[in-house]
């Protein structure tokens, strides 16, 4: 079992994605996606985005400051599981692929956008499924994160007062968190927003990363 960085873009990417309870809405901020491999199969995805801005339980758990500016910053130290989809029913599979990513996006996410990760959080639609089982967060638990809260919802407004049909927004959601221990939130960072030279910096990067397996072959012949 392993993790491989995929882009959003991706074929299997979004074959797995547009199955995804939680339509794909797009990105907005940091972002890192994977696919996940069992063998040599591609069983599902998981990735990392940038926290939510606010929701009152998830910021009395962090403690986060009071401060826009400050908050702002402690924000990028915390990384939202935006999705997670498995099609592969081995036992326990999602609870040891969680784990994993917890590791691989915290190292990957430190070496693309050089910020500190201090922990994790995300948001869990609780629903009775189609086989009998309820969505609830097990896996998440099984990884010791903590449930902190229920989201309020936005009823028929979103958070910036705009009127909606969209009954996931609607939906109160289980929110759950885990810190790495020994981390502290940063105090002190700024995004490539606007910078040009970070933004540069941030595309080389990401270049690096997302290498085509066909390029690395190509080079290590020549090499």
């Amino acid at each position: 079992m392993h993790l491989e960085l995929a882009k959003r873009s991706d074929p299997l990417y979004r074959d797995f994605r547009s199955r995804h309870y939680i339509p794909d809405r797009g990105i907005v901020g940091q972002s890192l996606q994977y696919l996940v491999f069992y063998g040599s199969a591609v069983v599902g995805v998981i990735g990392g985005s940038s926290a939510v801005y606010t929701n009152e339980a998830r910021d009395e758990y962090w403690d986060f400051s009071e401060d826009k500016d400050t908050k702002t910053r402690q924000l990028n130290s915390v990384i939202n599981n935006n999705v997670f989809r498995l099609e592969y029913p081995a036992p326990n599979l999602a609870t040891m692929v969680l784990s994993l990513w917890r590791k691989q996006i915290q190292k990957d996410w430190e070496q693309l956008y050089d910020v500190q990760v201090a922990g994790f959080e995300t948001f869990v639609v609780e629903e009775r499924l189609w086989n009998g089982k309820t969505r609830n967060g097990a896996c998440y638990r099984a990884d010791n994160w903590d449930l902190v809260g229920i989201t309020k919802g936005y009823g028929d407004r979103n958070v910036r007062g705009r009127e909606h049909q969209d009954k996931v927004l609607k939906t109160r959601k289980l929110i759950y968190c885990k810190r790495i221990p020994g981390r502290e939130l940063c105090s002190d960072y700024t995004s490539s927003w606007n910078d040009p030279d970070k933004t540069k910096v941030l595309s080389h990067k990401r270049k690096e990363m997302f290498k085509d397996p066909l390029d690395l072959l190509l080079k290590s012949i020549q090499d």
